[in-house]
């Protein structure tokens, strides 16, 4: 596999993630929003400064969100 292929996999699952994580937001209620406007800063911020442990917890903490998002909106 050529590197122009690995690099439009890469692509190709950010998209979908993208897309995925856009699907679910619009899920979501007011509060829920308000929150991850808080959080995703604070995600680009700790990834920025390379801490992933601090990233991670973030990232659990949407995925937390999201979650509850789905199971309260049907």
């Amino acid at each position: 596999m050529s590197t122009a292929q690995i690099v439009q996999l890469q692509q190709d699952a950010t998209l979908d993630e993208l897309n995925e994580f856009r699907r679910h937001l619009r899920t979501l209620g007011p509060v829920q929003r308000r929150i991850l406007s808080v959080l995703m800063p604070q995600l680009v911020a700790l990834d920025q400064a390379g801490d992933s442990d601090g990233a991670l917890s973030i990232i659990e903490e949407v995925k937390t969100i999201l979650w509850e998002g789905r199971r309260t909106r049907h």
